[in-house]
């Protein structure tokens, strides 16, 4: 890793700085559902469209809501919804948080993430709740979350409008995500990238780390 030329580190959020686990939203549901709703969930391109639509903020809450609620053939009120959805969400280690600070001592850290207003209001009340900081922001330089900016990766645009956005350059930038497409996506672009193995993001991955 060149981490001499290195300026910026953009960051993913789920499997990277807080834990990730879809299998307990799978079984959440499967259980609100009385059915096993993982293969239809994953597979069916209907799920896919809404879950992106809601990813890039082309649909708000309600009309989420109710897009699954056709989905599952449920009627199942929102804070039963929200907690299933949200149950995927887990921990933020202390270590990680340490190691982003003394990051940020040294580089601009930024968030990049494929994301939801459900799923970022739970995560600020965990990160909140699990570190010394109030809300993400006092500790990154920069957060983008796909339904606030409407885009989300692996497009191109997406990874412009945060470059343009950081004014950063390519080549000095570090993106770390533990999605194939993702990385591939970024790297097309210039940036290196490092795959994080979900929810065991590692020191040495990190600039100076070793």
């Amino acid at each position: 890793m060149k981490t001499q030329k290195i300026e910026n580190i953009i960051f993913d959020l789920g499997g990277v700085i807080i834990d990730l686990d879809m299998e307990h939203t799978f079984d959440r549901f499967s259980q609100l559902f009385g059915r096993d709703v993982r293969a239809k969930m994953m597979d069916d391109p209907q799920n896919h469209f809404f879950f992106h639509q809601f990813e890039i903020g082309a649909i708000d809450e309600a009309e989420f809501r109710h897009a699954l609620r056709n989905f599952t053939h449920t009627d199942l009120d929102d804070q039963r919804l929200d907690l299933a959805w949200n149950a995927m969400l887990g921990d933020i280690p202390k270590h990680r948080i340490e190691w982003i600070e003394a990051l940020a001592a040294q580089y601009k850290v930024a968030i990049l993430s494929n994301t939801n207003s459900i799923h970022i209001r739970r995560f600020h009340e965990i990160f909140a709740q699990t570190t010394t900081y109030k809300h993400p922001n006092e500790l990154f330089h920069n957060i983008y979350y796909s339904h606030e900016i409407s885009d989300r990766k692996p497009n191109a645009s997406c990874y412009r409008k945060v470059l343009d956005d950081l004014g950063a350059n390519p080549a000095k930038t570090i993106f770390l995500d533990d999605n194939h497409a993702n990385l591939k996506a970024a790297a097309a672009l210039g940036m290196q990238t490092v795959l994080v193995e979900r929810n065991l993001l590692r020191r040495e991955q990190l600039p100076n780390g070793r």
